[in-house]
């Protein structure tokens, strides 16, 4: 910066923040933190709430900068008001987990504009371990959990500057006491999180009350919807396969079944829930081996649950009961609010279905009346050809998928939007360009047409696997759609247009996250970039799974098991009580004996003035612990009067009783001549004899 531009700028602003009194700089320190802390939160709150939390915390910093005064307090009780009216508004109540977390988060940042006492800080530093614990609310993840220690270590060295005497600490030395204050408490916060008696759930698997907040597959779908979870990279679902794992093209995740067309939106049929059983479908036939898998699934507030096509018995997932309906699905009696782990058998070759018609595939033929006329025009005249060659449904689906492969469709991401009433027939016979859930749709409309039942099923297809933890990674831009029809004496069989329009999406011959694949916003880069950004990826991956296995999913099972290994066989709820009162006593009276004997040595100056006390009572000066040091110079002075002490060692114990006092009250401000002045005084002081 020239001189003439600094010249130019008002000496408040020039002003090296080293320099500031301490009181702006511990406040400047705070806001700091309470941004940090409330950084993750503003993705969850209305815009308007971020933008007046960012805006007070701003104000206050430029107040303390320029030390001038608070704002009065009428000011802050109009922002409060117009902030409780704004949330009012916004969710209808001032009650809550999202009202609430919104106005704690005002209250914070205008608490800030408050600091006029040591009570005032003391409150503020109440409202950010408070935010700190909200954050929780919103999400358990690693990403936020790393941030929120961060916010907690930054939060305690505040409290811990704000009780240090007068003087000018510096921020290392505060942030070195806050981070051993934490690690003395994480034995009794690891202690108690491991014996702490759980329910059904983990502890730390905090229930997502807000659908909005979760992208994922729903329980329908309307054309473009999977499209656009193409574009989300978060992850589904994590599987770790106890054996070989099955190819690619087997890999079909199958979720929601959806048999009801209305109005341009596939929805399930109805009349499932009613048949809902413990045991799978007597008509289900394996035809080929069985694999074994454990699948990590992330909250989705839905019912179903997702196993790889078809799995051959539901499984037992804790504080949950599992059922089939009849089309395969695998569904719960309440949505899925945290990460559940279960482990499944599947059998990616089967044979299900009625070999007969009856009156439940009914629901798989109807069509509204008036749609995509050109569509049902082809579906009849497919049918018609089918007859003409004595063939059945199987003629018909083959000539709709060697249609797709040999005409010139596209699957792409991008393909606009379709009609209402004739999306099908322009995404057939005009445009030709769509993602899976256009082709699913195009294939049942015709299917249907030709009187053959016929249905889509949503899911996920294929995966990628992480090299790093030998897991197999679903991701949100692995939703995938495909249908089912049924022919006589087969029952239903699995097509897949997609299959015919783009192979390569549905087998990729086990790609991993090494780079042989690009991903979502990589193709970019070059290949060494996004090969170093894909292992870097795998590796947080790999941490998150370790994160969801053993703290997020560490629930009752686990404990029981934990608690096995030490001897304990099925302790109930009693036992489980009695132990984290053990714990956190145990925890508590070893953390006392630190802190006592920590008491008796935190304190160098302590030390050092003790020690030079102690020399002068020796030769006679008498003192006590209250004892100031200008109080006993005065005494060595007398002593000296007295002829107690000789006059060199007089003059000696009076210049380092002064250090000690000014190193007390006034010590240097930079750091490294705070500590070698310190060090010489204490050699002086050893040095010291009468």
């Amino acid at each position: 910066m020239s001189t003439a531009w600094r010249d130019s700028l008002p000496r408040r602003w020039t002003r090296s923040a080293a320099a500031l009194p301490r009181d702006a700089r511990d406040a400047l320190f705070l806001l700091g933190v309470a941004l940090l802390l409330m950084l993750p939160l503003f993705a969850h709150l209305p815009w308007w709430t971020s933008v007046l939390v960012v805006s007070l915390l701003a104000w206050r910093a430029v107040l303390a900068w320029r030390s001038a005064p608070l704002p009065r307090r009428w000011v802050l009780a109009l922002i409060l008001a117009v902030a409780a009216v704004l949330t009012l508004a916004q969710f209808h109540t001032v009650l809550g987990r999202d009202a609430g977390v919104a106005l704690i988060c005002v209250l914070l940042a205008l608490k800030s504009l408050e600091m006029r006492s040591r009570r005032d800080a003391h409150v503020l530093f109440f409202l950010g371990f408070f935010t700190i614990a909200a954050n929780f609310l919103f999400s358990q993840a690693l990403g936020t959990a790393l941030v929120m220690v961060l916010a907690t270590w930054g939060m305690l060295a505040a409290l811990v500057n704000a009780n240090l005497p007068a003087g000018r600490p510096p921020l290392r030395q505060i942030l070195a006491m806050a981070l051993k204050m934490m690690a003395l408490g994480t034995p009794a916060m690891v202690a108690l999180f491991m014996v702490f008696p759980r329910l059904s759930a983990p502890l730390w698997a905090l229930p997502q009350t807000d659908p909005q907040a979760i992208t994922g597959l729903s329980a329908s779908m309307s054309p473009g919807q999977i499209a656009q979870l193409a574009r989300d990279d978060s992850v589904a679902f994590r599987v770790v396969f106890d054996g070989p794992r099955p190819p690619d093209r087997l890999l079909y995740w199958r979720g929601p079944v959806l048999s009801r067309f209305d109005n341009g939106v596939w929805l399930p049929d109805a009349h499932q829930r009613d048949r809902a059983s413990l045991t799978p479908p007597a008509d289900l036939q394996p035809t080929g081996p069985a694999v074994r898998y454990t699948v990590t699934l992330q909250p989705t507030q839905q019912t179903f649950v997702f196993a790889l096509d078809t799995p051959l018995a539901a499984p037992k997932i804790e504080g949950y009961m599992v059922q089939w309906l009849p089309d395969l699905q695998l569904v719960t009696g309440r949505p899925l609010d945290h990460l559940v782990r279960y482990t499944v058998e599947s059998s990616p070759q089967f044979r299900y279905g009625p070999t007969r018609p009856d009156a439940a595939l009914r629901a798989d033929e109807a069509l509204p009346p008036g749609f995509d006329p050109r569509s049902v025009a082809l579906g009849q005249e497919l049918a018609a050809q089918a007859r003409a060659a004595g063939q059945g449904g199987g003629f018909v689906a083959q000539a709709l998928l060697h249609m797709f492969r040999t005409q010139p469709f596209r699957y792409t991401l991008n393909p606009g939007t379709y009609g209402l009433r004739d999306g099908v027939d322009q995404f057939l016979f005009e445009r030709r360009a769509g993602f899976c859930e256009h082709y699913a749709q195009a294939f049942v409309v015709v299917m249907r047409a030709a009187g053959i039942p016929a249905r889509i099923v949503t899911g996920y297809q294929g995966g990628r696997f992480n090299p790093v933890d030998d897991t197999w990674v679903v991701r949100q831009s692995d939703a995938h759609a495909w249908a089912e029809y049924w022919l006589p004496e087969r029952g239903w069989v699995r097509a897949d247009p997609t299959a015919a329009v783009d192979p390569a999406r549905i087998d990729r011959s086990g790609a991993t996250l090494t780079g042989r694949e690009p991903l979502l916003g990589m193709a970019a880069l070059g290949p060494r970039d996004a090969a170093l950004l894909l292992q870097l990826r795998n590796r947080w991956d790999a941490l998150n799974n370790a994160w969801n296995q053993w703290v997020l999913n560490y629930g009752s099972s686990k404990q029981q098991d934990l608690l096995r290994k030490f001897g304990l066989q099925q302790p109930d709820s009693a036992t489980l009580a009695a132990l984290a009162i053990g714990a956190l006593l145990l925890a508590t009276g070893v953390l006392g004996a630190l802190l006592a004997l920590e008491r008796r040595h935190a304190d160098p100056w302590r030390q050092t003035y003790a020690l030079l006390r102690q020399r002068l009572q020796q030769a006679g000066i008498d003192s006590t612990d209250a004892t100031p040091p200008r109080a006993l110079a005065h005494a060595v002075q007398r002593g000296q009067a007295q002829q107690l002490l000789a006059e060199p060692a007089a003059r000696s114990a009076l210049a380092l009783l002064l250090q000690l006092e000014r190193w007390r009250y006034a010590a240097p401000r930079d750091p490294r001549q705070h500590q070698t002045h310190w060090q010489t005084l204490r050699r002086a002081v050893r040095a010291w004899h009468a």
